[in-house]
């Protein structure tokens, strides 16, 4: 029998295990890795598509929100139509707030037009009001903006426009030919190196006769801004694009259109001078991709974003694989190193690691195996009476304490992010739902409220009480006083109608000096005693001593067994206003 020495009995065996061990180690590791490197890459993605996609719906809000504005009010009140500079007025305040939207315009069934607009980069100052009927008939011209007789002098350096029949344009065609909200198509402002979108959508009364279509358009170049502002990864890229692939918007500083000749041509994905673009373009598939280009790998995220009304875009972000593969790279060959020491010093010390080593070397080897930073960290210290496997411990560790930071870091990013956007959503939402002279919810709060109101008064079988009230002879507050004057009265008739209804009451300015009440669980003989205190106050302390302000009410009250449905409510309640209007005036009809 052939002897074998200890030396051999010891270091030979642990020889074959160290070397098989530390293969199957770094197998398990880079496979690990890997795994983890790929999950950064797609959180840094998210957290990148997330930012753009609400950035976008936040952008591209305005444009439905007033198109329905403006409709639902001109369809209630078909008796503007005899007033078309007022009508400019209010939409040169809708434009105020959003300094990329480019026009604001109504067209009536007869041809008459009215606009406010402005160009898309605000070189040529604020917004203006353009018609086609105070000057020459048919003849569309630029005016100054007048606070009170909203058309101003006529803008000698604007061009004008003889025979303009808005008719005839698309925007109204396509508009009454789909008889509901239509997208324009993508193209370029005459004369401006930026892409518009707009969306219009015909204006029927209650008979359903065409009263004309209104139409907002915003340009796209705040978008194109805000990609190439955002601070990206080297060689990533973030696009907007249409189902077919036609740019949008993209961090990248390549011109979205080119124009020769006078004829117009849009930069496609497809055809893109850069060639990671170009093969994300030959790769529209919504969800997660790898694409190869030129030998470098990209992680690829395609996303759609849903408009109002059908309309579709792709956001599309691509990052290289070396990104979030290298951040890891590091850690993976000094895991490796680690492993490879720990195996050779078991081979050249048997006897040693027999008796101080072992024990250490299967925690440590079972940390590592547990797949867990957490296992690592939690290594004790001093592990072994052996210096080197307590710095193996201590450099494992340190390994451990470095890459949960890197994620704590990516996590807080995300956190205070999100946080932000939720405050900035918040805030929208609450700008978005107030009037912002009285302090009131506007028409679009109310609605929202009134239906979650009169759903819970039906599911808890209550009473709601629907008050709608009008400001009588309020044109000739603003004729005779003024404007400012006419702001007063309307911010004391919202005081004095807060203070007299309870805190949790919907209280809103619905129209132009028209307000609307909701009480849930109130019934009639209440309401209407709040109603004629409103009337008392407003006479004993009058807003102006030349002029008392009256209101005019039109009160409907339905108990929880009433089956009767929100429509129903609104078209009483604007009734019986109509009623107290057309019978004298300052009163309450119920």
């Amino acid at each position: 029998m052939k002897h074998i020495s200890l030396w051999g009995l010891i270091v030979v065996p642990f020889a074959l295990l160290a070397t098989l061990g530390g293969v199957t180690v770094y197998l398990f590791s880079t496979a690990t890795i890997s795994n983890v490197s790929d999950n950064v890459g797609l959180h840094y993605i998210k957290e990148t598509e997330s930012r753009v996609y609400d950035r976008v719906t936040d952008f591209m809000a305005p444009l439905s929100i007033l198109a329905e504005l403006n409709r639902d009010a001109i369809a209630h009140h078909p008796e503007w139509l005899a007033d078309l500079d007022t009508i400019g007025g209010r939409f040169y305040e809708q434009a105020v707030p959003y300094p990329y939207m480019t026009f604001i315009s109504l067209a009536t069934a007869d041809g008459r037009y009215i606009n406010s607009s402005r160009d898309p980069f605000g070189s040529r100052g604020d917004h203006h009001l353009a018609n086609n009927y105070t000057g020459e008939p048919r003849s569309l011209e630029a005016f100054e903006y007048d606070p009170i007789q909203y058309i101003g002098p006529r803008i000698a350096s604007e061009p004008s426009y003889p025979n303009y029949d808005p008719r005839t344009r698309p925007f109204y065609q396509d508009a009454v030919k789909q008889q509901g909200m239509t997208w324009s198509s993508i193209s370029p402002y005459f004369g401006y190196h930026s892409l518009g979108v707009g969306l219009s959508t015909p204006i029927y009364d209650e008979q359903g006769t065409l009263l004309g279509v209104t139409a907002t358009s915003v340009a796209l170049v705040a978008l194109d801004k805000y990609l190439q502002s955002i601070e990206l990864v080297d060689d990533s890229y973030v696009f907007l694009a249409e189902r077919n692939g036609d740019l949008i918007a993209t961090s990248s500083d390549e011109a979205l259109f080119s124009e020769t000749n006078g004829s117009t041509e849009r930069m496609s994905l497809s055809s893109h001078s850069n060639s990671v673009l170009k093969r994300a373009g030959e790769a529209l598939i919504e969800g997660d991709q790898k694409l190869d280009v030129n030998g470098e790998r990209f992680l690829y995220h395609l996303h759609p974003i849903e408009l109002p009304y059908g309309e579709v875009w792709y956001l599309g972000v691509l990052i290289p694989e070396s990104y979030y593969r290298n951040m890891l790279t590091e850690y993976s060959s000094a895991l490796f190193f680690i492993v490879l020491v720990i195996f050779i010093s078991i081979a050249l010390a048997g006897s040693l690691i027999a008796r101080f080593i072992g024990k250490p070397i299967l925690r440590l080897n079972e940390a590592v195996n547990a797949n867990s930073l957490e296992r690592i960290r939690a290594i004790p210290q001093p592990l072994s009476y052996v210096h080197e496997i307590n710095s193996l411990g201590r450099g494992l560790q340190g390994m451990a304490n470095k890459l949960s930071d890197v994620m704590q870091n990516l996590e807080q990013k995300v956190a205070q992010r999100t946080s932000h956007l939720k405050n900035e959503n918040e805030a929208l939402l609450a700008q978005s739902t107030t009037d912002e002279l009285t302090g009131l919810y506007n028409r679009r709060g109310f609605n929202l409220l009134f239906e979650q109101a009169f759903e819970l008064a039906k599911q808890q079988n209550k009473s709601i009480c629907t008050v709608l009230c009008d400001i009588d002879h309020f044109k000739r507050v603003n004729d005779t006083l003024g404007h400012v004057e006419g702001d007063k009265a309307l911010i004391a008739v919202a005081a004095v109608l807060k203070q007299h209804f309870r805190p949790h009451d919907i209280v809103a300015r619905y129209g132009g000096e028209e307000f609307m009440l909701i009480m849930v669980d109130m019934d009639k003989d209440d309401a209407v005693s709040r109603l004629h205190k409103v009337r008392q106050t407003l006479i004993k302390q009058p807003t102006h001593k030349d002029f008392p302000i009256t209101l005019s009410f039109g009160v409907t009250c339905t108990d929880g067994s009433t089956h009767v449905t929100l429509e129903e409510l609104v078209n009483d309640v604007d009734a019986k206003l109509y009623q107290a209007k057309n019978t004298g005036r300052d009163k309450i009809v119920d």
